[in-house]
């Protein structure tokens, strides 16, 4: 590359867009310019199919800096998880996607599982947070986002601490959760708590939570607008970039890391087996485990998977919040059935 190349890559990234992944984050502060700058291999050509589930922005900064410094268009999918799957499904006997980049581990290991992954270990995998890579290397998570409690503080009737909190009489009919059927990461989050706690704890939380009136509507996205507009005064689950980002805006937004803990949700990368073009696809998943690609992660409020990235001023670092003890592997096992059962219960 030459050193014109060079420092153009190195040119501080940003961008506003609207969303168009698993979440929102409008406005949220631009990727600020890297500590360091990537350097792509020699050699690499071509064009590239990604497949994002994550906020827009976010997914823009990636792909322009990984352009910039390779000289490798990325044509771009985006859309919440569930689009995204049924999208890869729909093209199960000719796949489009080089590379995908989602927000719920779930579906990304049962994809492992049948075989539609491309065994990679990215560079400097050892550096990310322990748990983060899926088995056989088949992916890799390369940020993350945690569940929390998101709090309007202009109607809220109080502070709560944690999710029982939210089953007490003045916070009847004034909390939402995003629907597991369509968040990913909800679906996740109940499926970790099922595998924490056991059934019996965890439907006699939510059997009370929805004996107090707390509705249930859309992805993360509708439920945090609900919740920012006053029509609701708590989200239970609400992702934690989102309403960081939010919080940056002015929004009257407390976010709160549940006492009893939480899931702080890997957001996968993987190749797609059949790309048509492996070296690039190789090289892209390499530049998202830089710490030029993880520093744009933490400035869109993401918390970076590289233990030696820091996290945004104003948000929780990984260390910091309490995670619900369970494994991923148990979630993608159970996922499904705890889900089928939480929609009898309480959707049905």
């Amino acid at each position: 590359m030459s050193l014109s190349r060079r420092a153009f890559a190195a040119a501080a990234l940003a961008s506003t867009l609207v969303l168009a992944g698993c979440g929102k984050a409008d406005d949220a502060t631009p990727a600020a310019a890297p500590t360091s700058t990537w350097t792509a291999p020699a050699g690499l050509s071509g064009e590239l199919t990604l497949y994002s589930a994550n906020p827009q922005e976010l997914t823009d900064d990636l792909v322009a800096a990984f352009t910039k410094a390779s000289g490798v268009k990325v044509n771009v999918f985006g859309g919440e998880t569930g689009k995204i799957t049924a999208k890869l499904d729909a093209e199960w006997q000719n796949p489009q996607a080089d590379v995908v980049y989602l927000a719920s581990w779930t579906p990304v290991a049962k994809y492992a599982a049948d075989g539609r992954t491309l065994a990679y270990k990215p560079q400097d995998s050892d550096k990310i947070q322990t748990g983060w890579a899926g088995k056989d290397d088949a992916y890799t998570g390369r940020d993350g986002s945690a569940l929390t409690i998101v709090v309007n503080t202009k109607v809220s009737p109080g502070s709560p601490k944690d999710w029982a909190d939210l089953a007490a009489p003045e916070y009847k009919g004034k909390v939402i959760m995003p629907d597991p059927r369509e968040s990913g990461t909800a679906r996740d989050l109940v499926a970790a708590m099922v595998a924490a706690w056991g059934k019996d704890k965890t439907w006699e939380l939510f059997d009370k939570l929805f004996a107090n009136g707390m509705a249930v509507h859309g992805a993360n996205g509708p439920a945090l607008d609900d919740v920012t507009a006053g029509s609701h005064a708590v989200v239970l689950g609400g992702v934690d970039y989102s309403a960081y980002a939010a919080v940056d805006k002015g929004e009257p937004l407390q976010v709160v890391a549940p006492a009893s803990g939480t899931t702080i949700t890997p957001r996968p990368v993987f190749i797609v087996k059949s790309t048509k073009n492996p070296t690039a696809a190789k090289a892209l998943e390499d530049f998202m485990f830089s710490p030029q690609a993880q520093q744009i992660s933490a400035s869109r409020k993401m918390i970076p998977g590289r233990t030696d990235v820091a996290a945004a001023p104003g948000t929780r670092p990984y260390g910091d919040i309490k995670q619900l003890t369970f494994t991923w592997d148990q979630v993608q096992a159970n996922g499904k059935s705890v889900l089928d059962e939480f929609t009898k219960r309480y959707l049905g």
